[in-house]
């Protein structure tokens, strides 16, 4: 008897525990009938709420921002795990999936609390953690997170309030992943190495137009991606969800570029991901990322539950096919190492073919019109009027900048402040020991041109020309030695070479080889003018020549420096590129051979 009662306690205390524990577990979304979005406290209590009331679920943090607040993390594990190798060694693919990394478009954070609360507690789609293991992070710009307003985002429609795009520090953390400038972006790229995830989200928010697809995505299929990841993405998961989110009711597209800004009919365009952005560096890290773009027009509500479908469908595909995607990526990174042998010719950018296929588009009427105040057009759209359009969409891209590999890049000791930013991305190098000869290739600059203004806080290199010459030079000790072969090669091929949108050189970190520091005076120049060009013919027909030019002509200042770079006094390293590269295996064998690098970075 006792024992029945004790039982029938335990019951009622149970149904008593559920009860209670699915009323507690109404996310912040759900309460404001899905209007509404929990600020950072009311986040972070309801994933304390999660990792305590549930085994499979744990908080972590990566770090703090800017402004000292912690950036949590929550790990679903089936077997409660939080230690990538102690999952790796299951066989579970590590997914990551990131929100607010714009924190007024905070439908990732929402739909994924909503998602977490439902394996749990309802077993709803909890067979995916068989095979996945999910890292969330539900708010990357916490600092951002936190300046909330009902009028940060104008062209949206809800949430009620939201954050602001960029961090306390005025950065865009979309556009620093491979700088890595922000002090919360520093965090994340330790946290990428640690994990080393097998596929990834970013869950973002994007208007341009109106349309009716309450969901856009981009996937990184032209050519920036291991070409096995390329055909998996492109013939086996993108099929997938688009059919599963056409069968729910939110049928996706591509990521809208319109070929004129607003207007439909002009066609969409095509890109591939700078590494800047998430897709991007993924790629350049043999993995591949979804960007989610829901449609800011769309009502909140809808862009949530447009979110929780995509990831429902995503997740349920990998864990279905995670063995395949687990060895493809292991391949992929085993391709990288062999990159300088089997292509040697790198791409570097890449543009539009000019070819395109006519596609159904799912838009809505609109009519251009002509404003009575700013004296321009503008589009008006009406979304109560579907209308399928058929338009050309240039999809196909073409390699327009490309660089041979060489073995390695050297980094001069006195440049070493790029070393940093070497440890951070987890590149492997060397360092080294003594002093050598070697015959290197010098890249050097004309016609420079600088951005007017500042971008994310650089002065970037908008264009230049660009030469090349191989040369004999001392390599002195302490130089860094960095290897193309190796698995980081495409981010190390991106850092360095100037051609490159992402490169150290036109993020600005060598700004300072443009700057000329000595100059010459008219009252010495002048006297040296008739000997120099009496010594120097082909100068003298060279200067003749540029005298035609009306504007170089009437600036005296110009003429005299001009003359001056023809002279020896001129400063050999203005323009110089002080990264160097070896081009041949046998110059880089001597620094092999007689033991003359020692490891910075062991893998």
């Amino acid at each position: 008897m006792k024992r029945y009662f004790f039982t029938l306690f335990m019951i009622f205390n149970l149904v008593a525990y559920s009860q209670r524990l699915e009323v507690d577990t109404l996310t912040w979304f759900e309460k404001s009938q899905e209007l509404e979005t929990p600020n950072y406290i009311q986040t972070l209590d309801y994933c304390k709420m999660l990792s305590t009331n549930f085994r499979q679920v744990s908080l972590s943090y990566i770090g703090k921002s800017a402004l000292g607040l912690d950036i949590p993390i929550l790990i679903i594990d089936k077997n409660g795990f939080s230690n990538p190798h102690l999952i790796r060694a299951k066989n579970r693919a590590i997914v990551l999936i990131q929100a607010g990394v714009h924190p007024g478009e905070p439908e990732g954070k929402d739909a994924m609390l909503m998602m977490i609360r439902d394996m749990m507690l309802y077993g709803k789609n909890v067979s995916f953690l068989d095979n996945v293991s999910i890292v969330f992070l539900p708010i990357f710009n916490v600092d951002g997170h936190e300046r909330r307003s009902p009028y940060n985002r104008i062209n949206q429609d809800g949430p009620k309030e939201m954050g602001w795009r960029t961090t306390a520090q005025n950065y865009n953390l979309n556009r620093d992943y491979l700088k890595a400038d922000a002090t919360e972006m520093k965090l994340w790229v330790d946290m990428f190495n640690r994990w080393n995830f097998d596929f990834l989200f970013d869950c973002h928010t994007t208007n341009g137009a109106d349309y009716q697809y309450p969901v856009t995505y981009s996937l990184e299929l032209f050519g920036n991606l291991d070409k096995s990841l390329t055909n998996w993405a492109e013939k086996k998961y993108l099929p997938h969800i688009e059919t599963k989110m056409e069968e729910d009711g939110y049928p996706i597209f591509p990521y809208v570029i319109f070929r004129n800004w607003h207007d439909p009919q002009s066609g969409l365009r095509n890109y591939v991901s700078s590494l800047k952005l998430l897709n991007g560096y993924a790629a350049a890290n043999n993995r591949i990322s979804l960007l989610i773009e829901t449609h800011q027009l769309k009502s909140y509500s809808k862009r949530v539950w447009g979110t929780y479908h995509i990831l429902e469908h995503s997740l349920d595909y990998i864990s279905k096919n995670h063995n395949e995607l687990m060895n493809l990526n292991k391949s992929a990174d085993e391709n990288s190492r062999n990159l300088i042998i089997n292509n040697p010719m790198y791409p570097l950018k890449y543009a539009p073919t000019g070819d395109f296929i006519m596609v159904d588009f799912k838009g809505v009427f609109y009519e251009e019109m002509q404003s009575e105040f700013t004296n321009s057009t503008w589009f008006k759209y009406d979304s109560t009027r579907p209308v399928t359009y058929s338009i050309p969409f240039f999809k196909d891209l073409k390699v327009v900048e490309h660089s041979k590999m060489p073995v390695a890049y050297v980094v001069p000791q006195e440049w070493l402040f790029v070393e940093p930013l070497l440890k951070l991305h987890k590149i492997d190098y060397y360092t080294l020991r003594e002093n050598i000869n070697l015959e290197i290739m010098q890249q050097s600059f004309e016609n420079v041109k600088l951005s007017a203004t500042s971008f994310e806080g650089r002065q970037m290199v908008e264009s230049f020309d660009m030469k090349e010459e191989s040369i004999q030079k001392i390599v002195l000790k302490n130089s860094l030695i960095v290897p193309v072969q190796q698995i980081k090669s495409r981010l190390v091929m991106h850092l360095f070479e100037p051609k490159s949108d992402d490169s150290f050189l036109q993020w600005g970190y060598f700004n300072i080889i443009f700057e000329q520091k000595e100059y010459t005076e008219a009252y010495v120049i002048e006297k040296m003018l008739a000997q120099f060009f009496e010594e120097n013919p082909a100068i003298k027909a060279e200067f003749d020549e540029k005298m035609k030019d009306e504007e170089f002509a009437s600036n005296t200042r110009s003429i005299h420096n001009w003359i001056y770079s023809k002279t020896p006094y001129w400063d050999e390293n203005l323009n110089v590129y002080p990264i160097l590269k070896i081009m041949d295996y046998s110059e880089y064998s001597k620094l092999e051979n007689t033991k003359l690098l020692r490891k910075s970075i062991l893998r």
